[in-house]
């Protein structure tokens, strides 16, 4: 009976190691691909520097301008543009993994250098939308991030699923 509690034991804790530490796939899955046909429209439109943000929201043309075309989708509540103290850019859904509700969506938090959720107040890190405070910590709720990779011949950029 011992060996057997041992065995059990033993188990637990493998799988608690194996464990990643945090829920990535709390927000249902939506469609993304926004298109940054050349430089100059990822100039326009993209972020370059420290701590640059912009939001994309398909459903209400947003940004102003960006020309989406019908393969465009910007995920289950828009997609959050941002970049690092490094300048290094990265793509997350907008809507917030503790609330799961398309139209409470993130901001970034110009006074920590975060992203936040208004309704919950959780914060999550830039480089990683991994939870740093509130309900997302204690849930390990982390943002659903996207991919961006080079598109085109142009100097263009792809934001895709």
């Amino acid at each position: 009976m011992k060996r057997l509690q041992h065995l059990l034991l033993l188990l637990l804790a493998l799988a608690a190691v194996a464990c990643d530490g945090g829920d990535r796939d709390r927000i249902p899955a939506a469609a993304v691909r926004v298109e940054f046909a050349s430089q100059a429209m990822w100039d326009q439109y993209g972020v370059s520097g420290s701590f640059i943000h912009r939001r994309f929201i398909l459903s209400q043309k947003l940004p102003a301008g960006f020309p989406y075309n019908l393969s465009s989708a910007t995920g289950y509540g828009g997609l959050m543009l941002v970049t690092n103290e490094h300048a290094i850019p990265f793509v997350y859904d907008l809507c917030c993994p503790v609330e799961i509700n398309p139209n409470i969506r993130i901001e970034f938090d110009e006074d920590n250098f975060c992203l936040r959720c208004p309704k919950c107040g959780s914060t999550y890190d830039i480089s990683t939308g991994g939870p740093m405070t509130g309900a997302a910590k204690d849930g390990r709720y982390f943002l659903q991030s996207y991919q961006i990779a080079p598109y085109g011949t142009a100097g263009g950029q792809l934001i895709f699923r």
